[in-house]
């Protein structure tokens, strides 16, 4: 006999459905969809992390998020009432030289929290990138790692290692779970311990859609169901720490 399996509620802390803020979603219609098939896989709230780039200061990517947000809740408000106060705002912030420096880097945490959703650089990390990283922890800053299992070509073993070793948490992409090229590996992430936060990184509804209930079914498949309430504890924590 079959037993269905119940959904199990998630929080989203990495995703990108604020309307024609970046590459995320084009418009309102897509946001809307997005935060529909969340709500569908079982989704209680979200962070929205649109990308932040150096190519504008954080004061005008803040204007443009907060326009974007304003549109998104007011669709919310007619739409969707009962997700009222459940959309929290942060950034995928792109590490460059001089990020831990900006006196407004605070401003891109999670909410009220002092999580910061950092996205390493796609070329050879250098000893700078790590120090780097240390000075946002004695800064008081929590970096979250996005999608660590993006990057072991850039980064090296040892580089990943001394990383690991830092006050970091490692996110992982749900969708490194649904691909047979980065199964093994995202597999294994879990497994041992490193993955601590899974995320969608959705951008839209096709080719990156929300895909967290696939995610957390392949590790019950795996038999990951501890390491899978540990994250999705994890992830409620931050969540309510930003909304909070």
């Amino acid at each position: 006999m079959l037993f269905r399996q119940e959904k199990k509620p998630f929080y989203d802390l990495h995703l990108h459905i604020l309307p024609g803020m970046d590459d995320g979603a084009r418009d309102l219609q897509m946001s809307a969809g997005m935060i529909r098939e969340e709500i569908r896989q079982g989704c209680e709230g979200l962070i929205a992390t649109p990308h932040y780039y150096p190519t504008e200061s954080i004061s005008d990517f803040l204007a443009r998020r907060k326009r974007a947000f304003d549109k998104l809740q007011g669709w919310i408000e007619e739409e969707l009432p009962d997700w009222e106060g459940r959309i929290g705002l942060g950034a995928e912030a792109a590490y460059h030289n001089g990020l831990v420096c900006d006196p407004d880097l605070e401003k891109l945490c999670m909410g009220h929290s002092r999580y910061l959703l950092l996205e390493m650089p796609f070329e050879k990390w250098t000893s700078g990138v790590l120090r780097d990283v240390r000075v946002l922890i004695a800064n008081g800053i929590r970096p979250v790692i996005a999608h660590l299992e993006r990057f072991p070509e850039y980064a090296g073993e040892d580089a990943i290692g001394e990383l690991l070793e830092m006050d970091v948490l490692i996110q992982m992409n749900a969708g490194a779970l649904l691909h047979r090229s980065s199964r093994h590996r995202a597999v294994t992430m879990v497994r041992n311990g490193i993955t601590q936060i899974l995320g969608t990184d959705s951008h839209n509804l096709d080719s990156r859609c929300p895909n967290m209930k696939n995610g957390l079914e392949i590790l019950r498949k795996e038999h990951l169901g501890r390491q899978s309430d540990e994250i999705l504890e994890n992830n409620a924590a931050i969540y309510q720490a930003a909304m909070e």
